[in-house]
């Protein structure tokens, strides 16, 4: 058993340089406020020293449920000017990607309920979210068809999908692993 020291724990967050200013419980969400600082590293364009410049104004980073609330985070991160090349960058951190606002408990929690098989509707109430991230996580997922080589035993079949509509799908036999699926049979992939 671990002992929980740091309320950043609690809530899932592992980077260190984040540190919780005030937690405020709203009606309907959770809004922890806190802020992205560490000391100034060297310029990653001309390696030149930086200095602490100011801060972002604040991300609104949705991160997992807590009492069975919506839970955001509003992350202000710290920027950097370097004193040489004067350009600025800004804090990183590994809860969220580059250029993006979704912090990665929840990708991870996304793809966790699409191998359960729930629907993306049912996924995005879920963790607040839009249907189109979870299907942009879906799509990361998706079998990437390679025809520079064909297996030596090739099984294919046609099957009902949805409202008795057919689809395609083809197979190696051997590794039984699949090759090629196809949603519907107007597809120019099927034609010889």
């Amino acid at each position: 058993m671990e002992h929980i020291k740091n309320s950043t724990k609690l809530i899932g967050i592992k980077d260190l340089n984040i540190k919780i200013s005030i937690v405020l419980k709203h009606q309907t969400r959770i809004e922890i406020r806190a802020e992205l600082d560490y000391p100034a590293p060297a310029c990653p364009h001309c390696q030149g020293k930086m200095i602490k410049y100011d801060f972002q104004r604040p991300s609104t980073i949705p991160i997992l449920d807590v009492q069975g609330m919506a839970t955001v985070l509003k992350l202000r991160k710290r920027r950097f000017q370097c004193k040489v090349c004067r350009r600025v960058s800004v804090a990183k951190t590994s809860l969220v990607k580059k250029h993006c606002q979704i912090s990665q408990p929840v990708w991870a929690k996304i793809t966790q309920l699409l191998i359960e098989k729930q629907t993306n509707m049912d996924i995005a109430k879920r963790l607040h979210v839009s249907v189109s991230t979870v299907q942009r996580q879906l799509n990361a997922f998706t079998l990437k068809e390679n025809f520079k080589t064909l297996p030596e035993i090739l099984s294919w079949d046609e099957f009902a999908r949805n409202k008795g509509k057919l689809a395609f799908i083809a197979q190696d036999f051997e590794t039984l692993r699949l090759f090629l699926t196809v949603s519907t049979l107007r597809s120019t992939l099927v034609e010889p």
